[in-house]
């Protein structure tokens, strides 16, 4: 596998454990005692001050950290150039730090902070990263090596509705990504309700609902009668002839399950036949058939996976509105992330009870998702930023 080396590496791969603990003051109590908290301060301190209690409970982490492109300000972290992350790589690498590049300064910051959140997370638990291209690349190199390759879930793209870039010499860009790994194989992603675009496909209905249906026959790869020669057998159509499974272009392929299997799917009337015009024609020995024969599957209880393609999710204009209408006024945080692209992410990731964690809070986005969430199916879940 391979990996990541830049300069001051060697300075910050462990600094993680020399991380002083220190001990959380609570000052405000915003009504009930829950176990939400809002942390202020230095992440990385806060990060360590959460591990005796927190270590290896976290269900799901998100964090949007700074995406290092470079711009001024240090309200959101983007500029590694800050007092803050000069001091503290000053203390941590010494003077040769002043030298070193934006992406040298950005992998110092981000390495022993994400040494903690795994720390952090459970066993059966996933972190999303969101990132762009200017650290895309460095990002999941280290993320790599610290998560482990095999723990890898994708890397989702996410529309934002907008193109940037359009003064600028290069390609103009139109989404970010978001980078997810589990901590062990442990974890299970969850799948995510459907959407009104998937309730059409379910137009169907029997006295067990609604439903739609799939080809019996296999499609996609290892979809030919060599593949699986036990999935190659004949079914009876309606007017009592064979049917064999034949590819598009006539070639002889397999059904989708065992003929026991079949059986089964036959007798609880799970079967429905639809019949063609196509033209006769025989290969081996074989003849095809105008019957083709489809598999109900049912609506109740159906989710989906959330897909490496995010382009069904409000784009960034309408996170900065939904921000202008909670404060009154515009620009309150810079490029908030749309709060049902987040509500996606924990769906797929959590349970009514876990706890949530975000290190890099910017405006709240991750709490509002949660209390969201919680709202909707009457879940407990708990969120620390």
């Amino acid at each position: 596998m391979p990996t990541l080396d830049w300069l001051g590496k060697d300075k910050v791969v462990a600094y993680d454990r020399f991380v002083p603990y220190h001990i959380l003051n609570h000052k405000y109590n915003h009504g009930g005692s829950t176990d939400n908290k809002i942390i202020h301060g230095d992440n990385l301190l806060a990060l360590k001050s959460l591990l005796p209690v927190y270590e290896n409970k976290i269900k799901c982490i998100y964090i949007d950290p700074p995406y290092n492109t470079g711009n001024e300000g240090w309200i959101y972290n983007d500029n590694v150039n800050s007092p803050q992350i000069q001091k503290w790589i000053g203390l941590v690498v010494g003077r040769e730090g002043e030298d070193f590049s934006r992406h040298d300064k950005w992998l110092c910051m981000m390495y022993p902070r994400l040494k903690i959140l795994k720390r952090l997370l459970a066993n059966d638990g996933a972190i999303f990263i969101s990132i762009d291209d200017n650290e895309l690349f460095n990002l999941k190199l280290i993320c790599d090596e610290i998560f482990g390759y095999p723990n890898f879930l994708g890397c989702i793209s996410r529309a934002t509705g907008t193109t940037t870039g359009q003064d600028a010499n290069k390609i103009g860009s139109s989404l970010d990504y978001c980078l997810a790994y589990s901590k062990s194989k442990d974890f299970q992603l969850k799948g995510v309700p459907l959407e009104e675009k998937d309730l059409k496909r379910f137009n169907q209905s029997d006295q067990n609902g609604n439903f739609s249906v799939l080809q019996l026959r296999k499609t996609g790869t290892a979809d030919r009668k060599e593949d699986r020669p036990n999935m190659f057998y004949p079914v009876t159509a309606p007017d009592g002839s064979a049917v064999y499974p034949f590819g598009p272009s006539n070639y002889l392929s397999r059904w989708r399950v065992s003929k026991e299997s079949y059986d089964e799917l036959s007798k609880n009337n799970m079967i429905v036949w639809k019949k063609t015009d196509e033209e006769s024609i025989t290969v081996d020995g074989f003849q095809n058939s105008q019957w083709k024969p489809y598999v109900k599957y049912y609506l109740q209880g159906r989710t989906k996976k959330i897909s490496n393609l995010m382009n069904d999710v409000d784009g960034n204009k309408k996170a900065s509105l939904i921000l202008k209408e909670i404060f009154g006024k515009k620009n309150i945080f810079d490029n908030p992330k749309p709060v049902n692209f987040i509500e996606k992410l924990l769906m797929s990731a959590t349970d009514e009870n876990s706890i949530v964690l975000d290190s890099f809070a910017g405006s709240g986005t991750t709490a509002h998702a949660v209390i969201n969430l919680n709202k909707a199916d009457g879940g407990d879940r708990k969120f620390i930023l």
